[in-house]
């Protein structure tokens, strides 16, 4: 996994972001790792720290199990800004939108940024499907678990009301 440093924050820092990363189509340790190091060569984007890959059922047609994790970086975009450089990051890894859950070799979901709500057609902010959604929730959780996110609460609590069973820490 690449590199990533775990600094201190003061209020004055841009804010929080927290990025879902998964995939299963290819070789997905290196896919992900590669995508950490693509975020970090982004001057705008300062990541913060990574979790460990976990390995989770697909939802959606028959497909191989898929690797997610997640990292927490400051950012000095706009959300919207940053939603399109991470669809650029997909599309450098040969990211296609075929099918509604189908397999794919990279998926970067913008979880949050800090206590921004945000509803528009490009982009809702929280992430509008995170609370169901326990391969986000466990290694975002593992990071940053006392994080309370507007109108859905802490997310160690999302976490701990779903079934995770189904998601097994990669060594």
């Amino acid at each position: 996994m690449a590199e990533c440093t775990d600094l201190s924050i003061s209020p004055s820092d841009p804010p929080l972001v927290a990025i879902a990363l998964g995939g299963n189509v290819g070789q997905p340790r290196h896919t992900l790792a590669a995508a950490v190091s693509a975020l970090q060569q982004v001057p705008e984007i300062n990541v913060l720290r990574c979790s460990r890959w976990y390995r989770t059922h697909p939802l959606g047609p028959p497909q191989p199990d898929y690797w997610n994790g997640c990292v927490i970086a400051t950012v000095n975009l706009s959300p919207l800004a940053l939603l399109e450089h991470l669809q650029g990051i997909e599309q450098q890894f040969g990211r296609t939108r075929h099918q509604r859950w189908g397999p794919r070799t990279l998926d970067l979901d913008l979880l949050a940024v800090e206590d921004v709500v945000l509803d528009s057609p490009d982009l809702v902010l929280p992430h509008p499907r995170l609370a169901e959604r326990a391969f986000v929730l466990v290694p975002w959780a593992a990071l940053e678990p006392d994080l309370v996110l507007p109108g859905l609460g802490r997310v160690a609590q999302l976490r701990d009301a779903l079934d995770c069973s189904g998601i097994e820490a990669i060594p």
